[in-house]
């Protein structure tokens, strides 16, 4: 019998690593997230099935990618699934702060390879042995009573389990080694089952002429003894075969420890399951089909389509850009044909409205591109409120509304951490523990609620608890004790406020979950940092609710220019009520501030070209146009010269180019190629009431 020598594909399989990395980390989130979904009781197959197939496939990649390191927890992971799948097993619920614990371990590894991380080995060797005891401590019998055939674990006395030999025949596609795929690493893991004999053969002999060294013209043929399953064997081919590249014949040996004699010897007979004979039909069956004895194609499934396609964030920022530039050059184009005769250049106006409405279209579609659900955020929760809710001794209910609520996948990023924060507030400050709960007369598990939705151009995140509440004199107290200014005469909202503060706590002691006011203000601050406002409100007894509301995307947005002097503005058509021209009448002065009365309200007036200490055309509001705007609630009116045009403009970093400009969100490019500032209107109005 002749042995495969080492292949070595003159392929960089560099190039492959960062998908795997991505899929990898998608089957980790997936795994915990059934997991932590799972109750005391045992779960159903279809769960197992799930948890079972995204181990396999974390080892199948590692293992075809070269991280060998990767397949050893993933390895006993596995086969500890499949027993507890195949009934061999009993699921209780102490295996799933195991299996979560393995999988930290797995992304422990993954972060190595990805981020040359760190690895602590101690920690894999640890999971493995705790895994494997599982395995080693329940002695798995399979009787198969037609053919008579016993298989079970190996025991303390030596006793092997039944070998069967399997003669295997696999063409791959010629393309395989373009795909990155390593044969070595197949034959490798082949042989780790039992005893390997490998030939090679060639269908026809190639052109030299146009030889193609990537190009697979060799079949391979294997004979394999080994007491594994041959769905073990077909799930080694998972990702390299299609159906019908690779047909096994099975056969099993009468003895149950053949030597080098006995093996020559030994007769061959046909395997038979449920006393049915094994079907070639069978073949191509895939390991995470519900049915395992379907047809279909190994690492696909028959007639399925790819349905997504993995692109760079950075390609996706470079679309977005020179999109915005197109968006840009079109506003100037349109600008310089409006002072054109529409009559006589009638089809050239005709044509830049097509290309006004394409070029719309073309921004709203790549715009969509970079929008991702928040449940990316949410699903990071369960974990973690499982966790310190045991640490803590309370019980507590995680609901998430809206997780199909889409968002630019920069604010994703820099949303994650306040949302850390509160949830950890809610976990130590809000949610009483049980008895307290059941003597207020409450459940005994709390509750947090994460709610998203989208109101406008804005999207609104709501964390709910139905805890305490927030205690106004212990926050007035802890606030005087620092020094801040405080009366009783302040409003709830304000004392609120209050634990924004930097350092500002109300914790008792300082543990390692809060306690050392670090938390609320970097909410606050990475919230405002993207053009965000956080509002709270807080009934004692009842609970408490802070709210988010965040731009729908940091990229564009449809603005009214407005002038002032000769600056222009932008401002956010979806914070506009609507805009007036107000009679004297309605004017009025209340302690000192300027108002407008507007249908019974008296609405606060900002004059623009004070705040940024321009020259204005216009200083009187009777003369002037006032812009009524609504933030999160709260109305005010701001006065301008002039309303001039609506625009979709694109969101450029002013502070990243220039300086942060206080209450401006960024800028834009006009289509007379002037910069024009975008208003936050929330910071205006903060900026109104501490002028």
């Amino acid at each position: 019998m002749t042995q495969a020598q080492e292949i070595k594909p003159d392929i960089d399989l560099n190039q492959f690593n960062q998908v795997f990395f991505e899929e990898c980390a998608e089957h980790l989130a997936e795994m915990e997230q059934i997991l932590l979904a799972l109750s005391n009781e045992e779960p159903d197959e279809e769960k197992l099935n799930a948890i079972f197939r995204a181990a396999h496939s974390i080892k199948g990649g590692a293992g075809i990618f070269g991280f060998q390191d990767m397949t050893v927890v993933t390895h006993v992971l596995e086969s500890l699934l499949d027993r507890i799948r195949n009934h061999e097993i009993p699921f209780n619920a102490a295996m799933i702060d195991l299996f979560l614990e393995a999988g930290d371990v797995i992304n422990m590894q993954l972060a190595g390879h990805r981020d040359d991380a760190g690895v602590n080995q101690d920690a894999v060797v640890r999971i493995s042995r705790k895994l494997q005891q599982l395995i080693d401590s329940s002695d798995v019998r399979c009787e198969r009573s037609d053919a008579v055939i016993s298989v079970s674990s190996p025991s303390s006395d030596g006793s092997v389990p039944v070998l069967h030999r399997y003669e295997l025949v696999f063409t791959p596609d010629p393309d395989i080694f373009r795909r990155g795929v390593r044969i070595e690493q197949l034959f490798r893991e082949l042989q780790e089952l039992g005893e390997l004999s490998i030939n090679a053969g060639l269908s026809s002999f190639p052109d030299l002429a146009g030889f193609d060294p990537e190009t697979c013209t060799i079949c391979w043929s294997f004979n394999l003894v080994s007491p594994a399953s041959e769905t073990v064997i077909r799930d080694i081919f998972e990702f390299v075969a299609d159906e019908g590249q690779l047909k096994i014949r099975e056969t099993s040996l009468a003895v149950a420890n053949p030597d080098a004699e006995t093996l020559g010897e030994a007769t061959e007979e046909s395997v038979e399951v449920s006393g049915k004979a094994a079907s070639p039909a069978l073949m191509g069956n895939r390991a995470y089909d519900r049915n395992e004895l379907a047809p279909g194609a190994y690492g696909r499934r028959a007639g399925e389509t790819e349905s997504t396609l993995r692109v760079g964030v950075n390609k996706v920022d470079q679309l977005i850009n020179q999109v915005g530039e197109l968006v840009i050059t079109q506003l100037m184009v349109s600008q310089s044909a409006s002072a054109l005769d529409p009559v006589q250049y009638e089809n050239l106006h005709r044509s830049l409205q097509q290309l006004e409405r394409t070029t719309r279209d073309l921004q709203q579609s790549v715009m969509s591109i970079r929008l991702v659900p928040i449940s990316i955020v949410f699903s990071r929760f369960p974990r973690m409120v499982r966790e310190l809710a045991a640490k803590l001794g309370k019980q507590v209910e995680l609901k998430t509304v809206g997780d199909t609520t889409e968002l630019d996948k920069g604010l994703i990023e820099k949303i994650t951490d306040p949302l850390t924060h509160l949830v950890r507030n809610c976990l130590d400050h809000a949610l009483e523990i049980p008895e307290e709960r059941i003597a207020a007369g409450k459940e005994r598990s709390g509750t947090i609620t994460l709610r998203a939705s989208q109101t406008g151009g804005r999207i609104v995140i709501d964390v709910i608890d139905d805890g305490a509440g927030l205690n106004r004199a212990r926050i007035l107290a802890k606030a005087a004790e620092r020094g801040i200014p405080v009366s009783d005469a302040m409003s709830d909202e304000e004392v609120w406020q209050l634990i924004f503060s930097p350092g500002f706590s109300t914790a008792d002691a300082v543990t390692d979950i809060s306690g050392r006011g670090v938390g609320m203000d970097v909410v606050l601050r990475n919230v405002q940092s993207i053009g965000g406002r956080v509002q709270i409100l807080s009934e004692p007894g009842q609970g408490t609710r802070v709210t988010i509301s965040l731009p729908l995307t940091l990229a564009i947005l449809d603005g009214l220019s407005v002038a002032v002097g000769d600056e222009k503005f932008i401002i956010p058509l979806n914070s506009i009520i609507e805009s007036l021209q107000p009679a004297a009448g309605c004017l009025k002065t209340v302690n000192g501030k300027n108002v407008v009365h507007v249908r019974g309200d008296y609405i606060p007036i900002i004059p623009l070209h004070e705040l940024f200490n321009l020259p204005a055309r216009v200083t009187e509001a009777d003369k002037g146009i006032l812009v009524l705007i609504d933030v999160e609630g709260e109305k005010a009116a701001v006065l301008v010269d002039a309303l001039l045009d609506e625009h979709q403009v694109v969101i450029k970093s002013i502070e990243t180019n220039y300086r942060k400009v206080d209450g401006t969100a960024g800028a834009t490019i006009l289509g007379d190629g002037r910069v024009a500032l975008i208003l936050d209107v929330g910071s205006l109005l903060l900026m109104h009431k501490s002028g």
